[in-house]
């Protein structure tokens, strides 16, 4: 990248830097007000079965007809009735491995899919509300993140390893491990969020590298090079992280200092798993950039909304039946279990938590619904005109100050 282009780029966007704040606190008595306001959506397994009940209903109907002597109007209900209901046990059926099962993105990308050639396309992905000048602002801060974070890869001394563990159920995982910092005790285990692989975390290696830490990109299982047979949602990755922080102190010894960090899903995993009694105590702090409250809000949310550029449609009874459908298949398990604002309350280390104002995926009372279930635990920073796991690039220089600042006072 020219030096001249960076300069003329620069000074386009300097004023809007120079007007640009960040929040960074507990909720508000304002905060808590929008919070105890926030409709939850709870899950209920009825309503996985609550279209049998109308099959049930329109059948009953057109028997009734049927013995009154009215034969078509009798068919018209029964197959009103059995149509529809067939249709959306086919559509939850067709789409849970879709959605849940094994999301192979090989990861080709040399600088993942955020620095890479497709970066600014996810940045627009996951920032769909923002136009203009504040998305201009976020694509010109990744390009110039990739710039910087090749250059760092290429005079780097050694290279990422390959490295695997085995979970608790028997899942091989994968991840990579790029010791740059040997000298320093301080490591970071990185997980990426859904659809996506370990190079998501390189977006935030070349930043956590010069704050002295060494890293562990993985990839979360049913993702890249991991096994897994479904998506955990955060939850069973949670104890895959507890198994990745055991190989980070069977490697660096019993004196280094961990930190769990990820973003959307990888940063619900980061948390559940700091809450976990068998976690080692080597591990002394979480940052979760983007992490959603519980996996089931998220999901209705995501499906109503489209915000992930798929198209909106009501969420029930599509979820419940996937729910449902999950739950009955082998290996399968509740997502509705996928609680990190139930797992903050009884972490043992802090947790930095950042979320984007504009996040139309995890909406931003979540950050702050998890902020306010621990208070004397989580610290919360909300970076305006930023997307879905794109605060890193709406404001680079705040989000990095409260990091570094969170990394030299607990790691």
């Amino acid at each position: 990248m020219a030096a001249d282009k960076k300069e003329s780029r620069g000074a386009r966007f300097f004023s809007y830097f120079e007007g640009r704040r960040t929040r960074k606190s507990t909720p508000t008595p304002h905060l808590m007000k929008e919070l105890s306001a926030h409709k939850v959506d709870r899950p209920s397994w009825s309503r996985a079965f609550g279209p049998i009940a109308f099959t049930l209903v329109m059948v009953a109907i057109g028997v009734g007809c049927a013995v009154a002597g009215e034969p078509l109007l009798a068919a018209v209900f029964i197959a009103c009735g059995l149509l529809p209901t067939i249709a959306v046990y086919v559509m939850a059926w067709r789409a849970l491995p879709a959605v849940l099962g094994p999301q192979r993105n090989s990861g080709t990308e040399e600088l993942g899919p955020y620095l890479g050639g497709g970066g600014d396309e996810r940045v627009r992905q996951m920032s769909p509300g923002l136009m203009g000048q504040e998305r201009d602002v976020m694509e010109w801060n990744r390009a110039e993140e990739a710039q910087r974070t090749y250059d760092w890869l290429q005079g780097l001394p050694v290279g990422f390893e390959d490295v695997e563990v085995t979970s608790d159920d028997g899942v091989r995982l994968a991840g990579h491990a790029l010791a740059c910092c040997p000298d320093s005790p301080r490591w970071v285990v990185f997980a990426h969020g859904y659809n996506d692989n370990w190079r998501a975390g390189l977006a935030f290696a070349r930043r956590y590298a010069e704050a002295g830490c060494n890293l562990l990109l993985v990839d979360l299982r049913a993702h890249g090079a991991s096994g897994g047979q479904w998506v955990g949602a955060g939850w069973l990755d949670r104890r895959d992280l507890v198994a990745w922080a055991r190989w980070v102190v069977a490697r660096a010894g019993s004196g280094a200092r961990v930190m769990l960090a990820g973003i959307s899903m990888g940063a619900a995993a980061a948390i559940s798993a700091c809450a976990e009694e068998d976690l080692p105590g080597e591990v002394r702090s979480c940052v979760a950039d983007s992490a959603y409250t519980d996996f089931w809000n998220t999901a209705v949310n995501v499906v109503s909304t489209g915000s992930l550029g798929t198209q909106p449609m009501p969420a029930h009874p599509l979820v419940d039946l996937a729910r449902l459908f999950l739950r009955m298949s082998k290996g399968g398990y509740d997502v509705a279990v996928a609680c990190p604002v139930d797992a903050i309350v009884r972490t043992r280390v802090p947790v930095l938590l950042v979320q984007g104002a504009d996040d139309k995926v995890v909406p931003s009372y979540m950050g702050a619904e998890l902020a306010a279930a621990a208070p004397e635990r989580a610290e919360l920073v909300k970076v305006e005109s930023a997307g879905h796991c794109c605060a890193v690039f709406a404001d680079p220089e705040r989000y990095w100050e409260a990091v570094d600042a969170f990394v030299e006072r607990t790691l």
